[in-house]
Parts: structure tokens; sequence; C-alpha cells
């Protein structure tokens, strides 16, 4: 019985951080696969900017949860919100180069950049009026 309660155990121990990375892993895929590759999305007008932003805000929320709260990693919780806008920031320029770069059906999209940072900035708004909610 021990030796399977002993990888549930860390595996609950370390949950924000696996959901984080099983995050950033979804967000690098779905942002270089090839659109014709993708299933067909309804037309909803602006509906890419709305997924932009969900990818952002639940980026930094898992971010902040994994390496403040969770792993301690960044101790100091106003720290942790630069790193997690800045490593944000630098993946979300990064997949809109490779889109540019190195898909055929995708273009580099500035203005996907602004949702993914409205994305971002919503989200550390979120974590720092509601971060009581995940002690």
């Amino acid at each position: 019985m021990k030796k399977i309660t002993m990888p549930l155990l860390m595996l609950k121990q370390r949950k924000y951080t696996i959901l984080w990375v099983l995050w950033v892993v979804a967000v690098v895929v779905l942002s270089l696969v090839e659109g014709k590759e993708m299933p067909q999305a309804p037309r909803i007008p602006y509906l890419d900017k709305v997924v932009h932003f969900g990818f952002y805000f639940g980026y930094t929320v898992l971010f902040v949860l994994a390496f403040w709260k969770e792993t301690k990693i960044i101790p100091n919780v106003k720290k942790c919100y630069v790193w997690a806008f800045v490593s944000a920031i630098l993946i979300g320029a990064t997949m809109e180069i490779l889109q540019g770069a190195l898909t055929v059906t995708r273009s580099a999209d500035p203005v996907d950049m602004v949702f993914n940072t409205f994305g971002t900035v919503v989200a550390l708004l979120f974590m720092t009026r509601y971060k009581e909610l995940f002690r």
C-alpha cells in the first residue's frame, strides 16, 4: 500500500507544477500546429483572441501557483508576479515569431501579443486580489 500512495502523494504535492508544465506544452503545440491539422472551429468573431487571452491567463495563474505557492522556488510573491509576466511575454513573443517562421498556414500577429499580455495582466490582477483562495 505504501508503494502506491507515495507517488500519488508526490503528484498531489506538485499538482500546480504538473498542470503548469502540461499547460506550457499545450500552448506550444497548439501555437505551432498547422491550421489545416486543427479541427474547424465555429466562426465566432475574434475567437482566436479569446483563446490567446485564455492561454496566457491560465499560464500566469499556474506559474504563480507552481513557483510561489507550491514549490516556493520564488518565495517573494511580487518577484513571482514579475517572473510570471516576463516569462509569459517571452513565451508569447517566441511563439508568434515561430508561427511566422516555421508554419505555412499561420503568421505572426502583433494583436495576438496584445491579447497574450492582456491575459497575463488580468491573471496577475486576479491573483493579487484572490490569492487567498489558493492558500
